[in-house]
């Protein structure tokens, strides 16, 4: 829901960092680079996550200790004809719409 949605609100307050992850290996990287961090960072989990099953390598999660950087964006897969912008939940639906257009025979780029 756009209600929800307040991180384009707090993106825009000068000296806040704000991390929104994709999956469980992106939220453990992100929290743990997030409460080191010597800036303000605040830290948003979508809610579908919780619900999501990652069957995939995406949903198994490290046990030792990591940190994913900081304001460095993840390509997510290669593409040379157009490129698709996301973040948090919505990168699972810009995958879905790149597999789809990979059919048609056009490559995206998924950020």
């Amino acid at each position: 829901y756009h209600s929800q949605s307040v991180e384009s609100y707090f993106a825009h307050c000068p000296g806040l960092k704000i991390v929104m992850p994709r999956g469980p290996r992106q939220a453990k990287g992100l929290l743990l680079a997030a409460i080191r961090d010597a800036d303000p960072v605040l830290f948003f989990e979508p809610k579908v996550l919780y619900r999501h099953n990652f069957e995939t390598a995406e949903g198994d999660v490290p046990v030792g200790d990591y940190e994913l950087p900081l304001g460095q964006a993840e390509i997510v897969r290669e593409g040379k004809d157009v490129t698709l912008v996301g973040w948090g939940s919505q990168v699972m639906r810009l995958e879905a719409v790149a597999k789809r257009a990979a059919d048609e025979g056009i490559s995206c780029e998924v950020i």
